[in-house]
């Protein structure tokens, strides 16, 4: 906390100086911070964000809205087309720009990282890559935008966007806490610890200034969520070790809990938060939050059948997790983390032979449904439309 401590002080001054929204034109920068970006233009976390922008400056992140996408890329880009920042420069309006979330304190924070860490450790390389997610599409602040514009019928408010960004800044302290549990080696450890706590007191300083007590509430909640699902991920194994032929699928009902905790929670609470900000009825407000659970159930289980199809890496998710209702000799690879020499290829086999993926796909088909049904309820808006081809499109996301 004491290398933490200089980062909230500056995250504090400057968010005074950066009401009402998250400024467009940073505050000039102390003399450590501007050495720091000085120090890091050619460096790796520099390069990140010059090469994030120029993807955002290359790609054709925005569509003319047609409510007939046929694919999830294009459903993403007729969805940003409806709620860029009509304040933007010309083409390079954005939904946000994830370099200016946490202002010139990225630059302090890159500053000192660099400094602990020498400018060429791969962590600083993780760290870049987990803030600039979703190759450069953030859906989340996505879709806490449409259904603002969905439950209100009007113009986005100043206090959903900045929602928008707290729920990226959290989801990426998330991914960053996330390497706690996945890598090792201490310093990378302090360094994740380090990196998330500063975006996590970022974004609670940023819900303070909401001055709304529900959403705030309905973040914190989410907040809890996360740690009990990561909570929940550490202990698996004792989970697993109770598993019995009587009760052979409490390893995938215990996934799916746990997925509903780290995943589906944030959208969830963030796509009701918006709704309250924007003064919406309770029953759209419920019918927000309904579409934001199932839709970040079926964005996780998605996410899972691609990870295990990109044969990148391995982890016990939801293909592994449904093959264990039939085969349960998987459950001991998972319990010792696919660390002996041929568990990868044997689990893979297992799955197969499970039809494991097809049963993944098939429940995100169905979570995918009931966000549509939710959604549904909502008065008929273009941004209905973009969240219900969103949702129709997600089953074929190719990345």
């Amino acid at each position: 906390m004491t290398l933490l401590r200089p980062f909230i002080r500056q995250a504090s001054r400057h968010f005074h100086s950066c009401q009402p929204r998250l400024t467009t034109k940073p505050p000039t920068l102390s003399v450590a911070a501007a050495a720091a970006a000085a120090a890091l233009t050619h460096g790796p976390l520099g390069k990140g964000i010059d090469a994030f922008r120029n993807t955002f400056g290359s790609k054709p992140l925005t569509a003319p809205f047609t409510g007939q996408a046929d694919t999830y890329e294009q459903a993403l880009n007729e969805g940003q087309g409806l709620v860029v920042d009509k304040n933007g420069d010309g083409d390079k309006r954005l939904i946000f720009d994830p370099a200016k979330l946490v202002g010139p304190d990225l630059w302090e924070l890159k500053g000192n990282l660099s400094k602990l860490l020498g400018s060429g450790h791969p962590f600083l390389n993780t760290m870049m890559t987990h803030f600039l997610c979703d190759d450069g599409q953030p859906v989340r602040p996505l879709l806490v935008l449409l259904t603002a514009q969905a439950t209100s019928g009007g113009e986005i408010i100043d206090t959903q966007r900045r929602l928008a960004e707290i729920t990226q800044m959290i989801h990426v302290a998330s991914l960053l806490h996330d390497d706690i549990l996945e890598e090792s080696g201490d310093t990378g450890n302090k360094m994740a610890i380090l990196a998330g706590d500063f975006l996590l007191a970022r974004a609670s300083l940023a819900l303070a200034y909401l001055r709304n007590a529900e959403c705030v509430e309905l973040m914190a909640t989410c907040i809890a969520h996360l740690v009990e699902g990561e909570f929940m991920d550490l202990v698996k194994k004792e989970t697993m070790t109770t598993t019995t032929d009587d009760n052979n699928n409490s390893a995938l009902q215990y996934y799916l809990d746990q997925t509903d905790m780290k995943s589906a929670s944030l959208i969830a609470q963030s796509c009701k938060g918006s709704a309250v900000l924007g003064n919406a009825s309770m029953e759209d407000t419920k019918q927000a939050y309904e579409f934001g659970r199932h839709f970040g159930l079926a964005y996780q289980l998605v996410e899972d059948v691609l990870e295990f199809s990109a044969n990148s890496s391995f982890r016990a998710g939801a293909p592994v997790m449904f093959a264990s209702e039939s085969i349960p000799e998987i459950l001991p690879m998972v319990e010792r983390r696919f660390n002996q020499p041929n568990d990868h290829d044997q689990a893979r086999l297992y799955v197969y032979q499970s039809g494991g993926l097809k049963k993944t796909l098939a429940l995100a088909e169905s979570h995918c449904q009931s966000a549509i049904d939710a959604i549904n309820q909502l008065p008929p808006s273009d941004a209905r439309s973009a969240l219900v081809q969103l949702s129709s499109n997600l089953i074929r996301r190719k990345n």
